[in-house]
């Protein structure tokens, strides 16, 4: 019977573990399904799992097909006894026939006199199969193929799983098993029936009941289809309660997505790795960190992961975790991982090993974190080190440069005036030498000195701004911060942005056209004027420099200066539309004496402009560029001094 091989074979076999003799299961056409019990090696050769009883030849089988016929035949059970001998005994048979299910078992003592196995077998008058339906953890049924599962045999495991005894529930007598079955829950579990009958397969699934308590249960339910003789069809099956087990997986996926919302809040993407097969389970901050959707990434494994690691990292990181896994230490790196859309996002990876009973590594479990923040803290840590480093240094070179520049200039000053036709001391002595002063004039020009004497005081004069920038970014201003309208100062750096750049009419910075977008109402912030005068004058000269050197590709050159204002911080905008920077030239842009224009930079003018905002205001200074896309750069500047920031009043 399909029921037997299905669900009471897994319980006899448990049963038949400890017995002391033989056991032996046949189904309805005597072939033999199941030998076992601690004596079953006395009858190997002679019962055979698969062949048929009656086949075979031999004293141990000598008349069993015909008493087996007996104890089919009789009823009720049990059907008498039989002895057989083989070659370690006597052997007394008891056999048992089940109707209902087709079952068939024979239970064999072994033992030296005949009259012991008497005695014994007299003693054992428990309906075998009684006992193996009655400790299986669920319910044994064979049903009708309708909408109500009529039932036409349930073990008597129903009460413990249902809370309904068996007669409730035979032929719908007071409710039927459909009725049991959670509403939710019907259409699927007749849909998986059916769609099995017809492919004539086993069916298989979990779902709710309600029981005669008002609980409710998850149950598994695994059956098929059988014929009966009159060639209709029924349900065999067996069904045991699964709730603790369902409870369990639910409190997992619970665990399991809690941890992965917090992966994902905190930015994290976490992994686990077989180490044997190389394959990677990933969840968390998935997309964020590698700009994919979790489905598409699941297919990275180990090689995959290496491969997205930059060359230049590489060979690093992994030599790193072949040295982790062969002592059995986590694993901490940072790399450059590559994204979907191919850039690079430095990451910190930290793992972990789980070990087996030997201690080798056999998984790997860890996390990978968005590590450029701190990079960029770190470069921001290394810019401000350098700058206080390069300030204290520049107090003191520029008193030493100042002096002898001074005489530089000082002296080319002298030249000119010694030479210059309008003081009358000059035209005496060269009248005195004998060598008129224009002739004097007409040779210096001819020679071009003069030309020299002009470039030497251009110079020293571009030295001397120099020095003077030094001397700005190496000491705080000595004035007291005041509440300003930042609106007056744009506009007065604008005028004299147009004074300083442009030497006269048509200049290419005239060329320029300027975009304000002010906020309305912009509230004063707390800062010195002055110094975001020239703040602003210099990031003008920078974007106005870029775009007279390097053009804007047949488009207006220009400058949009937009203010905004929040509760705390004052945001300054100044965006050209000129050639923009790559990344080297970003990374340094403010470092001190870093230029990347021509002739007559002082290299000077970013880095003054990050120290008076991120020292002498406590704010922030950003750049967004590409190139071909022009230049942004950001400020932020707390609207009052910084603890009071977040209860400052709009003033």
């Amino acid at each position: 019977m399909v029921i037997l091989e299905g669900y009471i074979m897994q319980g006899l076999e448990f049963l038949a573990q400890d017995y002391p003799g033989v056991v032996v299961g046949l189904d309805d056409n005597k072939r033999v399904v199941f030998v076992g019990g601690e004596k079953a090696a006395a009858v190997s050769g002679y019962l055979t799992a698969g062949e048929y009883l009656g086949v075979q030849n031999g004293r141990l089988l000598s008349n069993l097909s015909a008493f087996v016929d007996r104890v089919i035949e009789e009823d009720p059970l049990p059907a008498g006894h039989f002895e057989s001998t083989c070659e370690e005994g006597v052997i007394c048979w008891k056999g048992i026939f089940h109707e209902d299910s087709g079952l068939i078992i024979l239970k064999g003592r072994m033992e030296v006199s005949a009259k012991s196995l008497v005695l014994n077998i007299s003693d054992e008058n428990e309906n075998f199969l009684s006992t193996l339906l009655g400790n299986l953890p669920g319910m044994v049924y064979r049903c009708r193929n309708d909408v109500n599962w009529t039932m036409d045999f349930i073990s008597h495991g129903c009460f413990e799983l249902t809370g309904y005894e068996v007669d409730s529930l035979l032929d719908n007598s007071e409710l039927s098993y459909s009725d049991i079955i959670l509403p939710q829950y019907r259409a699927h579990v007749w849909e998986c029936v059916q769609e099995a009958v017809h492919d004539r397969e086993p069916f298989e699934m979990i779902y709710k009941i309600r029981t005669a308590s008002g609980d409710e249960k998850w149950v598994w339910e695994k059956g098929v289809e059988t014929t009966g003789d009159d060639g209709e069809g029924f349900l065999e099956g067996f069904i045991t309660d699964v709730t603790p087990l369902m409870l369990a997986e639910q409190a997992l996926h619970q665990s399991e997505d809690r941890y992965r919302l917090m992966a994902e809040k905190t930015g994290q993407l976490v992994y686990d790795l077989d180490i044997a097969s190389g394959k990677l389970v990933w969840s968390g901050a998935v997309r964020e960190i590698t700009g994919y959707e979790e489905s598409e990434f699941q297919s990275v494994d180990l090689q995959g992961w290496e491969d997205g690691i930059h060359l230049d990292d590489r060979n690093s990181v992994i030599s790193e975790l072949q040295d982790c896994l062969s002592k059995g230490r986590p694993f901490v790196s940072v790399y450059r991982f590559k994204r979907k859309d191919g850039s690079y996002l430095y990451v910190e990876d930290e793992g972990s090993f789980v070990l087996n009973a030997s201690g080798r590594p056999v998984r790997m479990v860890g996390v990978l974190r968005d590590y450029s923040h701190k990079m960029k803290i770190q470069e921001l840590m290394i810019q401000s080190e350098k700058m206080t480093t390069v300030a204290s240094l520049s107090a003191s070179m520029s008193h030493e440069i100042n002096n002898p520049l001074g005489i530089i200039i000082q002296s080319a000053q002298n030249i000119e005036r010694r030479i210059s036709p309008d003081l009358p001391a000059n035209i005496e002595t060269a009248e005195k030498m004998g060598v008129p002063l224009e002739s004097v004039r007409r040779y210096l020009r001819e020679r071009k000195i003069l030309t020299l004497v002009e470039e030497i005081k251009e110079a020293g004069g571009r030295a001397a701004k120099v020095i003077v920038n030094m001397l700005n970014f190496s000491r705080r201003s000595e004035n007291k911060k005041d509440y300003c309208c930042i609106a007056s100062i744009v506009d007065q750096v604008i005028e004299l942005a147009d004074k300083e750049l442009c030497n006269g009419e048509g200049c290419d910075f005239r060329k320029i056209k300027f975009v304000l977008d002010i906020q309305d109402e912009l509230p004063k912030v707390l800062c010195f004027a002055a110094e975001l005068e020239q703040v602003l004058l210099n990031l003008i000269n920078n974007s106005a420099q870029s775009m007279i050197d390097a053009g804007v590709s047949g488009k207006e050159p220009q400058i949009v200066i937009r203010c905004s204002s929040n509760s705390a911080y004052l945001n300054i905008e100044v965006e050209d539309n000129g050639p923009g920077m790559d990344a080297y030239a970003r990374k340094r842009a403010f470092e001190p004496f870093f230029s990347s224009g021509g002739r007559g930079r002082s290299g000077l003018g970013l880095s003054v402009a990050y120290f008076i905002i991120t020292r002498n205001h406590g704010g922030t200074i950003r750049i967004d560029s590409e190139p071909g896309r022009g230049t942004r750069f950001i400020i932020q500047i707390p609207r009052g001094s910084v603890p009071d920031i977040f209860s400052l009043e709009q003033v």
